[in-house]
Parts: structure tokens; sequence; C-alpha cells
């Protein structure tokens, strides 16, 4: 105990120690990520994002000026009697992105409007309302992305959802983000050593899965990738690079980690090679790509290579993302080889740009065994201070900064991650991120240098990642309560009244206060791969989020529903029929175990129609169809072959993601077409099974099921190309009602869900700690 003590007590010295140093070592980072443009083009760009966004004759309301000499990160916006014209607003701001920040500082609190992911609320008044504040950022850092966000949620996106996408960065004040293509220079590299196209053809994985490619925890999957989308993704980024750029962002771009096609191990004979290990299961023809020790040459040889090309395709701020170890452990757990490949890794960035800040995702630390704290301090601390920035990637639940002694004294920054997959379930640790970003910043032992958002996918639970978000910019935000009720005003406009402002505090209590250690994967009963040892549960009271459901649709019937709020009763209105789904799984499995035939049959007929009645829910909004993903994905092809390769890109990752089914489920969705196609055919097959036991008073094996499921269901919806709806039908507000008083009123009693306060409670054993 007393050596515990000890050792930390040792750990906090240092931390304070380190935050001290850093203070002076950030100044290298901050000093790149920041404009690398005029101020004349920030602030074009500036009000090009307002004029999109707004009426010619509202947009010309706004003056913005870019004066760099402000402090980092702040803004001043006034409207009054004092100036020349008193209607206009005028916008000074330290940046581009610090003006489209302010820009909807003003629209959001002032004008009580909203611009979502899934839409936007932009009914201003009449005449635009005097304002005089000026706001500097806590965070000197807004971060904005994971690199998996790429696979789950923008591989089939063109240039103009990436427009949109990036006004939105640009209104939420985003300083930092990524732009992680590189298959592009992979290929012309890979040229260069002499593989040939058929080789380079089994390495590059398709659209679909080029994250854990990239990361080296795959290879070849969903492939060959076709040199057209290698042309349109590189333009595409091309692209997108420039007008972030534009706007005052700074982007990072990808460096060598090691990971390399499996035929190097011939080209170099004598070069030192280790296979990666096999990573979930994946068969031989799409695991272990080769990884390259980076203390041998040849590896900086590579690493400058690349480098210099893509600095040379893409510009760069000075800042390279690397992550040699995803999910991936090294080959030796002594200090003194961790400390080499840090260190080699660091000095191939250094010796292409001498300015090179190495971006770090501290994911490779949480919850493995193999980086101890030495392994840890050994690994951070070759590489100097300052010139690598960590991302702690999911500091609402598993924050690294504590354990690591703040990164060994390099600056990192608070990430909220929440969603992993991008699966849909209205889920948010609301509390924790609240504490946590402000018990950080006022810690002066910690070097915090920002925060930011890291979500695997998009296009879920918005509130929560706004909210993370202005707590990077709004140091006076301190009431949760307060911030979502103006969040409900914003988001249904100015005539919205205290019931849709009673139901978001309520989803706030409910659904937004997880404070579990709960592995939550976006995988309830009906969406995950039929069993009969599924254990459902809940953290939060199933009856008041009703009623906070019930308020939304009472809100919704007599006032103005607008596409947010049409959005938001499909979501909680999904929530809702998603409980009674765990319950009814709860009762027929129970009426299976007490061999009563009669009940099961009642309830797994309940279950599959409830099941039928989602998806014409679901069938009401546009967000919530299978057909935009599919039909965008075969958007890209130019030939048949290509049409085939890329819809089973785009449907076996939201399915079984690897070949026979090795990540299954991780990154379903609920949509429309895929719960009357997947989901409901799989739970008709297992609740079969079971039926035919209970009739002939036999048995049923799980496995024996799971793979007639397999065989009949999964693999034949992957290889099918079935065209889906890409608009909705049917109301809204109407369906809502229906299904929410036929499932929650006129059901026979059920099973309760089980559940604790916080969602604390021990998990399900797992074969693999991520994924399933």
């Amino acid at each position: 105990m007393k050596v515990a003590v000890l050792v930390m007590l040792v750990f906090q010295l240092l931390a304070k120690g380190f935050a001290q140093q850093t203070e002076d070592y950030a100044a290298h980072i901050l000093e790149h990520v920041r404009p690398q443009v005029s101020e004349v083009i920030q602030q074009q760009a500036a009000l090009e994002v307002i004029a999109r966004l707004l009426p010619q004759q509202q947009a010309e309301k706004f003056r913005v000026t870019i004066d760099s000499s402000m402090e980092r990160n702040s803004f001043s916006l006034f409207k009054g009697e004092e100036v020349s014209d008193p209607s206009e607003v005028q916008i000074t701001a330290s940046s581009g992105v610090a003006a489209t920040k302010a820009f909807y500082h003003y629209l959001r609190y002032w004008c009580r409007v909203l611009v979502a992911w899934e839409g936007s609320q932009l009914n201003l008044p009449a005449v635009l309302p005097p304002v005089n504040v000026t706001i500097k950022a806590p965070s000197s850092i807004i971060y904005y992305q994971n690199v998996c966000t790429w696979s789950y949620s923008f591989t089939w996106w063109s240039w103009p959802q990436w427009r949109r996408h990036i006004d939105w960065m640009a209104l939420q004040g985003i300083t930092l983000s990524l732009a992680p293509f590189q298959e592009d220079l992979w290929t012309q590299v890979f040229l260069e050593y002499n593989l040939t196209h058929a080789q380079i053809d089994d390495h590059l994985s398709g659209p679909g899965f080029f994250a854990w490619q990239r990361m080296g925890n795959i290879r070849g999957w969903g492939g060959p990738l076709t040199a057209s989308f290698t042309q349109f993704a590189h333009t595409l980024q091309v692209r997108v690079v420039g007008e972030m750029r534009r706007l005052g962002m700074a982007v990072a771009l990808p460096a060598f980690a090691g990971h390399l096609p499996v035929q190097f191990r011939t080209l170099y004979p004598t070069v030192s090679f280790a296979n990666v290990s096999v990573w979930n299961n994946f068969p031989p023809q799409y695991a272990s790509p080769l990884f390259l020790d980076p203390t041998e040459p040849l590896f900086a040889e590579i690493g400058s290579r690349f480098l210099q090309l893509a600095i040379k395709t893409y510009g760069t701020d000075h800042v390279y993302f690397s992550d040699p170890f995803n999910e991936i452990d090294p080959a030796l757990p002594s200090g003194k080889y961790l400390s080499s490949v840090s260190e080699a890794i660091y000095s191939t960035m250094v010796q292409v740009d001498p300015d090179a800040i190495w971006l770090l995702q501290g994911w490779m630390f949480v919850k493995n065994p193999f980086w101890s704290d030495r392994a840890i301090r050994s690994f951070l601390s070759a590489v100097p201070l300052g010139r690598m920035l960590v991302l702690d990637l999911q500091s609402e639940q598993y924050p690294q900064y504590g354990r690591t002694a703040s990164y060994a004294g390099q600056p990192f920054i608070w990430c909220m991650l929440s969603n992993f997959g991008g699966t849909l379930g209205m889920l948010g640790s609301v509390g924790n991120v609240f504490r946590g970003i402000r018990e950080t910043r006022d810690n002066s032992t910690y070097t915090l240098l920002g925060t930011g958002i890291t979500p695997e996918g998009i296009n879920q639970n918005y509130a929560l990642y706004e909210f993370a978000l202005e707590m990077g910019w709004n140091a006076k935000l301190d009431s949760t309560e307060q911030w979502f009720g103006d969040y409900a005003v914003a988001r249904y406009g100015n005539d919205s009244d205290e019931r849709a402002q009673q139901a978001w505090n309520i989803f706030l209590r409910t659904v937004y206060a997880f404070e579990g250690l709960e592995l939550m994967r976006g995988k309830y009963t009906f969406n995950r791969r039929p069993s009969s040892k599924i254990r459902p549960w809940t953290w939060y009271d199933v009856h008041t989020f009703n009623q906070g459901l019930e308020l939304l649709l009472s809100f919704a019937e007599e006032a103005p529903c607008n596409q947010l709020c049409q959005y938001d009763l499909v979501d909680a209105t999904r929530q809702c029929l998603q409980h009674t789904a765990d319950a009814l799984y709860l009762t027929l499995m129970d009426s299976f175990k007490k061999r009563d035939l009669t009940s099961f049959r009642l309830h797994s007929s309940l279950f599959l129609q409830l099941l039928s009645d989602l998806d014409v829910l679901l069938r009401t909004n546009e967000h919530f169809l299978l057909g935009p993903w599919l039909d965008s994905a075969k958007a890209h092809a130019e030939t048949t072959l290509e049409r085939r390769k890329y819809e089973y890109n785009a449907r076996i990752q939201i399915t079984l993601w690897g070949p026979q089914g090795q990540i299954v489920d991780y990154a379903n969705k609920q949509w429309a077409g895929m719960v009357q196609d997947f989901f409901l055919p799989r739970w008709r097959v297992f609740l079969g099974e079971l039926d035919k036991a209970l009739a002939t008073n036999g048995t049923i094996n799980d496995l024996k099921i799971r793979d007639k499921i397999f065989r009949t269901v999964e693999l034949p919806f992957v290889s099918d190309s079935k065209h889906y709806a890409t608009q909705p039908s049917g109301d809204t507000v109407r369906t809502a009602r229906t299904l929410y008083e036929r499932w929650t009123n006129d059901v026979p009693p059920l099973k309760p869900l089980p559940g604790s306060p916080g969602g604390r409670r021990k998990p399900e054993k797992r074969r693999n700690k991520w994924y399933n």
C-alpha cells in the first residue's frame, strides 16, 4: 500500500512538473494549428458560409473582419445604435473559423435557431436582436473526427455532402481535423518499390474498410480498390482540405506507421518484418499485413518517401497522425524497444518536416494490459515534449491522462467518443462530459491543450456532440439543464412550448445520463444476432423516458412539427419500441423455459409484429432509410462489377462486417429496409426453431441456429441487390402516436427490464473485448 501511494505521489509530481514545462512546449503546436492563409481569404470563406446558410437579404446583414492579432480562438459580436448601420451585425474574429463560430453563436443564442447534421431550424426574427459580447475559447484547439468516421459515415460522400459538413464544422468552431485518404499515395509508393498492380490490389481494402487497413488490422478486405475510386477520393480530399484551410482550420495528414503488403518480405529478405497478429479472427487472405520495425533503415526510407508525397499532394499544417499499435501489441515490452520505435517514427517525420507534430490516438492504452505505466512512459518520452499531441480518445468513459501522468508531459486533447460503429440508439454521458472537461481544465497538473469529439460514426444523438463542442468554446457554460432547455427551443423554433423543453430535460436525465463502464455498442435485443443468452438491460427508468416521449408527441400534435421535430419523434419512438422488444424477448424466453407453448407463441408473434411496425415508423423519415446508404455507394460505380463491389461493401459493413461475421452487428443500423429484410427474418428463423422445440418437447442449439441464420438470412442479404426507397413515406406524427399507444398500452403485461443506476453492471462475457 505504501509503495502504491509513493508511486502515485511521484506521478503527481511528474505531472505537475510536466504541466509547467508544457506551457512552453505547447507553443510549437499552437504555432502550427492555426490559419496558414491570409486574413482576406479567411474573411471571404467565412462570408461564403454565411451566404450559403441564409437568404441573401439576411446574409447581407453580417459584416466580418478577421484580425489575427486578437487572442487565439476569440471573437466579438456587436449590433447596436452606435454604428453607422444599426441593422448590421459586426463580427470581429481571430480567424475565419472563429468568425463562423461567432456567427453561429449569435444565431444560436440570440436568434434561437439551430444547424444540425439532420437538418436546420433557421427562422430568424424579422429584426435581428442587438448584441455586444466578446468571447475567448478556453480551449486552444477544438478537434473533430475519429479515423473510423471516414469509414462508418463518410465513405460514400461526394462534394455536396462535404460542402455542407465543412460549413457545419466551421459553425462549430472546429480548428483541427483529419485528411486520412492515402491510398492514392500508397499506390504510387508501392509501384516505386516494384510491386505489381495485382499485389497492390491484394493489400488495399475496399472503401468500406479503409480505416482498418490503414491501421494495420486487415488487408485487402472488400477490395480490390478501383482506380476510379482512388481518383475520385484524391480529387475530393484536395477540395476538402483546401476549403478547410481557407476557413483557417488545420488539417492532420497521415504518416507511415509501419504497415506494409506481405510481398515486402520477399523484396527485402534481410530486413526485420513482423506479421501483425490476426485481428478479430479474420481469415489468412485478409489478415496480418507486415509490420516493418521502425528501427530498420527501410522504415525511414519508406516513411520519408510517403510523407514527402503527402505534403506535395495535399500541402501541410505540420501535423501528422500515425497509430502503429491500434489494437495490436508491439513485438517487445521492453522500455528500450518502445522508446526506439517511437523515436524512429518521429524522426522520420522531422527528416521531411522539421516542424512536424505527431498526432497520436491514445486508444492503444485503453484497457490493454500490455501498456504498463513504464511502457507508456518509455513510448511517449522518446518524443520531445510539445512535438506529440495525444487524443485522449474516450475521455468521458476511459480517460487515460490521469494514469499516464498527463501523457508523460505531452499535450493532449480531451475527447468525447460516445458512439461506436455509427449505430443508432439514444445514449450519452452528458454529466461525465460536463464534469470531466471542467475538472480537467481547472487542474493545473494536466497538460490539457484542447477539447473535441471523436465519434466512430455520426448522424445520431446530435445534441450530445454540439454540447461537447460548445464546452470547448464557452467557459461560462455552467448548467446542463439550461443548455438542453435552450437547445429544445432552438431546435423546434421560438414557438415551441414548455413540453418540448420538459421532454429534453427528461432525455437528459435518462438516456443521456449514462455513467457506467459497460461497453455500449448500440446492440440491443432486436438488432443483435438472435440467441437464447441475450441479457437486455437499461441504465435509466423506461417509464420516465416514455413520459418524455409523451410530452414530445403532444407538442408535435399541437404545434408545427418541423423536420428536426419529426426526426426526434422517430428516434424517440424507435427507442420506446426498442424497450418493448427487450421486454418481449425476456417474456417469450421465460415462456420457453417454462415450456408454455401458448404464451410463447403469443409473445413471439408480438415480437415479430413489433419489428414490422418499427420498419413502418422508420420509413417516415429520410434519415432512417437503408436506401440512401446503398444508392450512394452504387453511385460511385462506373461498371456493373464496381456497382456490385460497392454495394457489397456497404451491405456487409453494417451487417457481418467480416466475411464470416467476425464483427457481426458492430456497425448495424436501425434503418427501414434493414429491419424488414435483415433483423426481422433472423428473428423469424430463431423463434421458429424455438417453437419447433417446444412443440416436439425438444431442445435448441444456439450454434446450430446461428449457422442457419448465417446461411439463410445474413449471407443472402449481403449479396442481394434489392433496391430500397430513398424517399420517406407516411405521416411521422400520426405513425409515432399510433405505435406508441399500441406498444405501451395495448400489450399484455411483460417482464420488466433489469437495470441499475448509472448503468453499472457486470458486463457480459465477449469473444473480443472491443467488438462483441
